[in-house]
């Protein structure tokens, strides 16, 4: 641990004078903000953490920072006697955190200010927190040290208040719908429900090898086969994949399950999820990305997956013939591990050509089958399923399905995945024999839904990468100390 020598010696000073540095408690009357809201010559008891010191001879203007708001707070010598202030004037430094207890009057230029009449140190900091003018420059440094980030940089504060503001409503808004709010495993021994690779982990008293959860979605099934109609869960999934601008392997996904409905009714609880999202959470109808205006107000766009490939690809799924497909592939360097598959190579064509131009809120229907064993068979399109993603400045927000219902089908698509997993394709899904069997006594027609959280709070408050949205000592660049 690093400390800086002059605040080890204020440290000491403290403990001298048989100040405790790091009490167990301080009882305020009010938050800054609320000394802030009192009257003028209001009396206060408050505490925050000291952001700047203002030196004047015998006595002292010292900034206290708590929950993103400031006040000034005012240090006199004939006020506080010269002990007490020489020991303020010689111990404090910007970091530490201190109680005061005063009346609140106006300085001449105007500013809210607390006189202080006594105070109690409540934390000596040991280092110095970088200046909030200057700001965290080094992003490596910004989110591995993301405690520091916050502390200094209010529009960070702001987006994680958000964040935090924006899961909760989406609890408030799907508890109003009637849905259930419910708890899944993360510890797997069989992971399924993504097309990812896994975190393995070791289970000592088993002598198993485990996986941490890429999906909830197989234990929120069984869950509805259990009769559980309406359900939903918000937590954290892992995805042993590349850290990009819009990928991180640990984030978080709100998955619900709707019992006797369809793609059709989740896609029109999407929009309507992410309307109130806007309206109630940021305020407005629209965003502005990259100089584009984007609307978030219903209804959103929807084509088919094959309509997106014609018009913006220029590519005709229905007509094209493999060869063409595979020259495609080459092309733009488009591989597909565990061999060529159709369905697959349209898929990973359209993500590599047609995913940028999908600026505002799109739904993306009927994807080809090979591209989930877990969705059921388009009802009137051969060779296609009842899937959609939604699309917001060209990167997915959201996946869904008409849910897979039928075990004897789901068996045959996962021992399918199984094989593709035998020729290399890491992400293919594993075979689940318990949850084929928990399929066999009975699943009605259901919904499904996963939005990834980190991506919908990036999209909706314009941040450049997912990293922004994530409290974690990560980076692409991190180092173990």
């Amino acid at each position: 641990m690093r400390i800086e020598e002059g605040r080890l010696k204020a440290l000491n000073i403290l403990r001298e004078n048989g100040i405790d540095p790091y009490p167990h408690k301080y009882q305020i009357t009010h938050t800054i903000q609320e000394a802030r809201n009192k009257p003028i010559g209001a009396h206060v008891k408050t505490a925050g953490r000291i952001r700047a010191i203002r030196k004047h001879g015998r006595a002292f203007f010292a900034d206290l920072w708590d929950e993103g708001t400031k006040i000034q707070t005012y240090f006199k010598i004939d006020i506080l006697g010269e002990d007490r202030f020489k020991l303020a004037q010689t111990t404090f430094d910007t970091g530490d955190i201190i109680g005061v207890e005063g009346e609140t009057f106006l300085t001449r230029k105007g500013e809210l200010t607390i006189l202080v009449k006594s105070f109690t140190i409540l934390s000596k900091a040991l280092n110095t927190p970088p200046k909030e003018w200057y700001g965290i420059r080094d992003k490596e440094i910004r989110y591995r040290k993301r405690y520091l980030d916050i502390l200094i940089n209010q529009e960070v504060r702001q987006a994680f208040e958000t964040r935090f503001r924006i899961i909760s409503e989406i609890r408030n808004f799907l508890n109003s719908k009637g849905f259930i709010e419910v708890e899944t495993p993360i510890l797997q021994p069989i992971y399924g429900g993504a097309s990812a690779r896994p975190f393995k982990t070791h289970v000592n008293a088993l002598g198993q090898e485990w996986y941490l959860r890429i999906s909830p979605e197989l234990y929120l099934k069984r869950l509805i086969i259990a009769g559980f109609n309406k359900i939903y869960e918000i937590g954290k999934v892992f995805r042993n994949e590349d850290i990009d601008v819009s990928h991180n392997p640990e984030f978080t996904i709100m998955e619900l399950y709707w019992a006797y409905a369809d793609y059709n009714d989740i896609m029109n609880l999407t929009e309507e999820l992410i309307e109130h999202l806007a309206l109630n959470i940021i305020k407005r109808e629209t965003i502005r990305i990259n100089g584009n205006e984007i609307h978030l107000t219903r209804p959103f766009k929807r084509i088919t997956m094959y309509e997106a490939l014609r018009k913006i690809a220029g590519i005709d799924p229905e007509r094209i013939s493999d060869e063409e497909i595979k020259e495609i592939m080459r092309t733009n360097e488009i591989t597909l591990r565990g061999g060529y598959s159709r369905g697959l190579a349209l898929a990973e064509i359209f993500e590599k050509l047609c995913e940028d131009e999908l600026i505002q809120p799109t739904f993306i229907l009927d994807h080809p089958i090979e591209t989930t064993p877990l969705c059921k068979p388009h009802r009137s399109k051969p060779g296609l399923i009842e899937r959609f993603e939604l699309y917001i400045n060209g990167i997915e927000l959201a996946n869904a399905y008409t849910e897979l219902n039928d075990p004897i089908l789901q068996e045959r698509l996962l021992i399918e995945q199984a094989k593709r997993r035998e020729l290399g394709d890491e992400e293919a899904h594993m075979y689940d024999a318990d949850f084929v069997e928990a399929l066999s006594y009975g699943m009605p027609p259901t919904g499904g839904l996963g939005i990834g959280i980190d991506r919908l709070v990036m999209a909706l408050l314009n941040l450049e990468t997912i990293l922004e949205t994530v409290i974690s000592p990560r980076s692409p660049k991190y180092h173990k100390p």
